[in-house]
């Protein structure tokens, strides 16, 4: 029987101060339970090793956000044969303010030293402890840590999209990013309205709906008065991210809001009361589609994927308002 199977792991960012040095994983997997006493009495189902070895997706989460809202996903993923990780830290982010958060080098953002280093602190640590999974226990020789992807969420989806740099992770493949931009905060030293570019040598997705709330109501961050949910994840497509011969994708939702991404909603963290409502929860349908046929297509060397993936048309999905390549 296949099925998706998780298990728990910690890693240290050696940056980090005590006691927020410490991160807590889900790694996400395909399993094939043969029903033995081991999987039995243990609950350690192996890996289907008709899919292994496993390309492998890092997923950022949100500033205080709960990464289990991107189970629905993860567990998807991991059944079409794509290790996917998830992970939480808890920091000070801002003075006063202690949060969950993935792990976001703030300096590394700022006008003098953009561009300079990665701005995601958890990756190499993550990477270390995926290496050390890859060699012994359940997942030993079952990842494929030369095809990794980027995903996110949020302020997590702008950390993958600044951090599409193959100089700095050369195993990179392709990056998504769901309910973000690159606007970069004014308290951060950057004059209003900027927009920080994607150094992008992989396929980039983007995806953003048109009743995003948070982003609607978060532009005095970025010195502007606008109101507009999609907006400034438009302006990053048209004018950060480069052209890429058409592997790159802006997809806009119908019927979407910033919390699509998530389920079940959860109301005891993050910024679901300045969201838009919406009336189903359709759009995550197609939005797996499109993120599934990404990975597969550009990781997993399934042409099949990547030919569905340049196809992918608004015409075929009502929910799609708007779809632009370049």
């Amino acid at each position: 029987m296949y099925i998706t199977r998780c298990i728990f792991d910690a890693f240290k960012v050696d940056s980090l101060h005590p006691p927020y040095d410490t991160g807590i994983a889900r790694i996400y997997y395909p399993a094939r339970y043969g029903g033995s006493f081991d999987e039995r009495n243990t609950g350690a189902v192996p890996v289907d090793d008709a899919l292994a070895p496993c390309p492998v997706l890092i997923l950022f989460h949100g500033i205080n956000i709960d990464p289990a809202g991107y189970r629905w996903l993860a567990e998807t993923l991991a059944s079409s044969g794509i290790v996917t990780v998830t992970y939480q830290l808890v920091a000070e982010e801002m003075p006063g303010y202690v949060a969950a958060t993935p792990a976001i080098d703030i300096k590394a953002l700022t006008p003098d030293q953009f561009g300079q280093r990665p701005s995601a602190l958890a990756v190499p640590a993550i990477l270390s402890m995926l290496e050390k999974l890859n060699t012994k226990g359940l997942l030993a020789g079952k990842l494929d840590l030369n095809r990794l992807a980027f995903g996110g969420h949020s302020a997590g989806g702008t950390l993958a999209l600044l951090n599409a740099n193959r100089d700095w992770f050369p195993a990179l493949r392709a990056v998504f990013a769901y309910g973000a931009h690159t606007g970069a905060s004014t308290v951060l030293g950057w004059p209003e309205e900027t927009l920080l570019p994607v150094n992008a040598d992989v396929p980039v997705l983007v995806i953003g709906g048109e009743q995003d709330g948070c982003i609607a109501h978060s532009a005095h961050r970025y010195g502007s008065d606008s109101n507009s949910a999609t907006a400034r994840i438009e302006q990053t497509f048209d004018k950060s991210i480069p052209e890429n011969g058409g592997d790159n994708v802006l997809l806009l939702m119908h019927d979407a809001n910033h919390f699509s991404f998530c389920t079940p909603p959860d109301d005891t963290c993050g910024r679901g009361f300045i969201d838009l409502p919406v009336e189903t929860d359709r759009a995550r349908n197609t939005i797996e589609q499109a993120i599934r046929l990404l990975i597969q297509g550009f990781l997993g060397g399934q042409s099949e994927s990547r030919d569905s993936y340049r196809k992918l048309s608004a015409a075929d999905h009502e929910l799609i308002s708007k779809l632009l390549r370049k």
